[in-house]
């Protein structure tokens, strides 16, 4: 099957062939129920790498344009809207989105972004890569392997060598390469419910059996968790995907034994860690690791932004050589100038100074959504979640009675809001500003009847 797309060598491919394969599906030239070629048939029609093709896969795998069938392939699954919702017969603007639906919003500002001193490094990288003596592109991923290391040793608190240090582009990348590493057809993977749509998709289609364990306030419950063997428990510790709960040191034991009973490796997913905005008392799973069954995945997408395709697994001793071969099987890395760049950014000390300044950007945004929702919804609005990361759980007051009309309105006044469930609404503060934020709620407040001063929803 030839797709028909031209993709131009000036800008992002991965990014070009995401958009141009979403607008065939939403056209319907692609059909639902369409089978897919193979990442690899693909990657060599288009002379792309294959990695460049399966992250375009798994990113519209995650938001629903797509769906693999084990044994089978990759198929077309359904036409969404704009907003990542399930057209109705007869859709309209003002239709709700599919009750099962969850958005999860949180996007970093990319005005953020240090551009000039990335620039500076990509060309010092390609000045490198002009003098090129055939061992730079292993010299380059060893510096950022060592870089990281010593970042999470500094930020985490985790004992990790270079060697135990697997690239990967990205978040998704790295949990594709723990899946290629843990999962076999018929394995149990455990996850958190609710939690990472992308991942249970991915592991889904690893041929794994899925098993979902709720979350509460302390993160996932732990006494909840299944009899038996498994093969991998996916767990977001410092900042629950989407409730932001952080697992408690008790439940973080708890999962520990557990795990070491049942045979299963912890895939600890630390991606929004990087931002935290309190205190967090309790360390890093790996820490408390004594068996060696705990793998630390993360990136830098949340501090320097979606474009910049850097993320990493922390593998325990034992694993190092069957990761590498995993890695291997689910595309290496190959992202030398982005890797060289991104070594001597976190070595030169300018990734802490970078994250120190926009986690103080962030935590005004953060602090000025909580003011507002409290002064237009009154004081005792149930937030959550706030602790780290770009989004926060608003749970509704009950004269509101539905999370998705409001998280749609929210949308449509200029906030960036999703929702889980019938009464929580997720909301991101990363891109809009302060002010932005400020009238945003005021207005949303009056949409839903209130006065603005918070009397409406206070019981006043």
């Amino acid at each position: 099957m030839l797709i028909p797309l031209k993709l131009l060598r000036d800008r992002p491919l991965q990014q070009q062939l995401y958009e141009q394969l979403r607008a065939l599906i939403i056209s319907s030239r692609l059909a639902s129920g369409t089978r897919m070629p193979s990442t690899r048939m693909l990657a060599e029609q288009f002379s792309v790498s294959r990695i460049t093709v399966l992250l375009t896969y798994e990113r519209l795998i995650a938001e629903g344009y797509l769906r693999t069938i084990p044994a089978k392939g990759t198929f077309v699954h359904r036409v969404l809207a704009a907003d990542g919702c399930v057209p109705r017969a007869n859709d309209n603007a003002t239709a709700e989105p599919d009750p099962g639906t969850v958005r999860l919003p949180g996007r970093p500002d990319p005005h953020l972004f240090p551009a000039v001193k990335w620039r500076a490094l990509i060309r010092t990288a390609l000045n490198t890569l002009c003098a090129d003596t055939g061992e730079e592109p292993v010299i380059a991923e060893l510096g950022l392997r060592r870089a990281i290391s010593r970042w999470l040793s500094t930020s985490r608190g985790l004992a990790v060598e270079a060697d135990q240090i697997i690239l990967a582009h990205g978040r998704q990348h790295a949990l594709h390469i723990a899946a290629h590493l843990l999962l076999r057809p018929g394995s149990r993977a455990v996850t958190e419910a609710p939690g990472d749509p992308a991942a249970e998709l991915m592991f889904a289609g690893s041929g794994a059996n899925l098993v979902t364990v709720p979350v509460d306030e302390d993160g996932i419950q732990t006494e909840r968790l299944p009899a038996g063997g498994a093969a991998l428990v996916l767990v977001t510790p410092e900042h629950q995907r989407p409730l932001g709960s952080v697992l408690s040191l008790k439940r973080r034991h708890a999962l520990l034994s557990w795990a070491a009973r049942a045979g299963a490796t912890v895939i600890e997913e630390d991606s929004d860690g990087e931002l935290r905005y309190e205190e967090m008392d309790a360390p890093a799973l790996m820490t408390l690791d004594r068996d060696g069954i705990v793998l630390h995945a993360g990136d830098f997408a949340a501090a320097l932004g979606p474009g910049v395709m850097l993320g990493y697994l922390a593998v325990p001793q034992r694993l190092i050589g069957p990761a590498r071969a995993a890695s291997r099987l689910a595309g290496a890395f190959a992202g030398r100038l982005e890797a060289e760049a991104l070594a001597t950014l976190i070595d030169s000390g300018s990734y802490a100074r970078h994250l120190h300044a926009v986690r103080k950007a962030y935590l005004l945004r953060r602090d000025a959504l909580i003011r507002s929702l409290r002064r237009h919804f009154g004081e005792t609005a149930r937030i959550s979640g706030a602790a780290a990361g770009l989004h926060l759980v608003w749970t509704l007051p009950p004269q509101l009675r539905s999370a998705a009309a409001v998280a749609a309105m929210a949308r449509r006044l200029g906030l960036d809001a999703g929702r889980v469930g019938e009464r929580a609404v997720l909301l991101g503060f990363g891109v809009p500003a302060v002010q932005q934020i400020e009238t945003a709620v005021e207005r949303l407040a009056q949409a839903l009847g209130g006065a603005g001063d918070g009397k409406a929803f206070s019981g006043d």
